[in-house]
């Protein structure tokens, strides 16, 4: 199963609200802070939110070897390795937590 198959709520969470982050230059957890903000506009969107926090990110977090390059190169971010990768995602845990 592909990363965009097996978690297309972050695909879409990592590919729309990171890669110009610099460009706009936000830090990670402002891009976290402004993609919740977006979710809590609609009640289809709190859904979303909900699955991303609860069964998608978990699930990645859990197969971070097989799925960190992808991360990176989704979330235009750079990791040298899986627990790289793992720090950022359990940093983006703990602000979609908050």
């Amino acid at each position: 199963m592909n990363f965009e198959s097996e978690f297309p709520q972050l695909t879409q969470f990592f590919g729309a609200y990171f890669p110009d982050a610099d460009f706009e230059n936000l830090t990670d957890k402002e891009v976290v802070s402004n993609y919740i903000a977006d979710c809590n506009k609609s009640e289809a969107s709190k859904k979303i939110l909900k699955i991303v926090k609860e069964k998608e990110l978990p699930a990645l977090i859990n197969n971070v070897e097989v799925h960190w390059e992808y991360v990176r190169d989704e979330a235009n971010r750079y990791f040298e390795n899986s627990q790289d990768a793992l720090k950022w995602l359990n940093m983006i845990k703990k602000e979609l937590e908050k």
